[in-house]
């Protein structure tokens, strides 16, 4: 197990190799993107607990958490299902940037299960941003994650990738929720602009399907480009991104 810092290996914000390969989503998302993966950030109240479910070989991985106010640092506990890969962690004040790179070949293989635990103090709040992954093939994507408070993991939502994806037309999302609750599906712009409110209402529990026409509320057709979709339920939300191909545009 290899730990370095982020500003040696330049993988924290600084315009090294890691951020070129990681971050270069907008060209990356269109050639494909990786299915079936997703993050769940567990949160405990001395802990996060960070769960990977992916149904192909991962070859690197990175994530940020940023906590509400600084803390200070604490190891956190790699779980075997990383504990072969480099891992570079990088703690400025209240962002913690986590990066994991194959060195072996074998890659993060297919599973469901913890990849790392994350030490947490006095229930402080924090977000998720920054989620990519790269396959074997050396497809890049930002996968979909969720943020659970000490939560059975049988009791979250799903919020299944879009498809088809990329798309123009008409795109379908399904998702499915553990029970009755106030549901909302949004689509903002990479900017977090509200572009177009989908579902807003209660739903009874089990899976459900919405399909988006590539129009904002106004009924106005949207440019081409990336935007996120986020499911809420309750006290459980899930983030998804997908890009937009507007018809003319001449992109394939």
């Amino acid at each position: 197990m290899t730990q370095k810092s982020a500003e040696s290996l330049n993988i924290a914000g600084h315009p090294g190799i890691a951020d070129r390969t990681l971050e270069s989503l907008s060209a990356a998302a269109i050639q494909g993107s990786i299915r079936n993966t997703s993050l769940r950030f567990i949160a405990s109240s001395s802990e996060i607990d960070v769960r990977l479910t992916n149904e192909e070989t991962i070859a690197a991985l990175r994530f940020e958490v940023t906590y509400d106010r600084k803390s200070s640092y604490k190891a956190p506990e790699l779980a075997e299902r990383v504990q072969h890969l480099n891992n570079y962690i990088n703690f400025q004040d209240n962002v913690v940037t986590f990066v994991f790179l194959d060195i072996d070949g074998k890659g993060i293989p297919p599973g469901n299960g913890t990849i790392i635990k994350i030490p947490r103090e006095n229930d402080q709040g924090f977000d998720v941003s920054a989620v990519y992954a790269t396959s074997r093939s050396g497809g890049i994507s930002e996968i979909g994650y969720t943020i659970l408070n000490d939560l059975a993991e049988d009791e979250s939502i799903i919020l299944e990738q879009n498809d088809p994806n990329p798309f123009s037309g008409r795109t379908r999302m399904d998702f499915s929720i553990p029970s009755a609750s106030k549901t909302k599906l949004m689509i903002y712009d990479v900017g977090g602009a509200l572009v177009r409110t989908l579902v807003d209402t209660r739903m009874e529990s089990g899976s459900h399907s919405v399909e988006w026409d590539g129009c904002d509320d106004s009924g106005k057709p949207v440019e081409s480009g990336i935007y996120l979709y986020k499911l809420y339920a309750g006290v459980y939300s899930v983030t998804r991104k997908m890009v937009f191909l507007a018809e003319g545009s001449g992109e394939r």
